[in-house]
């Protein structure tokens, strides 16, 4: 891994407030991958797990019908409900144009936070805060519904 991409890493949502001696555990399981516009790096209902952090373009959230959920971009983990809950995967994830990430393989990366418990606890405590943000924004994206829905049973005055 490049200097760069362990720079990146450090940066990122998965590290954050990690000890030094921490990233160079991560950094040693890290494995870097690209993909290319339109190709697959998540499909809804895989059976794996692996985590992933973008470090450079940007990676489309779909459902199984193809509606976007989020775009992904630099810094961001991808795959963690698969990776927490060990169920298959909610959801499509695919490249938005060239796409440089992190793999970690979910079998190595909790067998690291089983051996290291400070650092497994700091992972879990990022991957929450990940997962909370974007239930937060989820909730905000539904009452935006909610608020503009009209009501089909009541007579609205033309």
């Amino acid at each position: 891994m490049t200097p760069q991409d362990q720079l990146a890493l450090a940066q990122s949502c998965l590290a954050y407030k990690l000890r030094p001696e921490h990233l160079e555990e991560l950094y040693r399981l890290a494995n870097p991958v690209y993909f290319q516009h339109g190709q697959e790096l998540i499909r809804h209902n895989g059976t794996d797990a692996d985590l992933y952090v973008i470090l450079e373009g940007h990676v489309c959230i779909l459902t199984d019908d193809g509606d976007k959920f989020f775009d992904a971009t630099a810094g961001s983990v991808v795959g963690e409900l698969a990776f927490l809950d060990a169920l298959p995967r909610a959801a499509n994830a695919l490249a938005g144009g060239h796409v440089y990430a992190l793999k970690f393989c979910a079998a190595d990366l909790r067998k690291l936070m089983c051996n290291n418990k400070e650092l497994g606890f700091f992972i879990l405590a990022n991957l929450t805060r990940v997962v909370c943000a974007r239930l937060r924004k989820a909730d905000e994206e539904l009452d935006k519904l909610m608020d503009n829905a009209h009501d089909a049973w009541s007579i609205h005055d033309t």
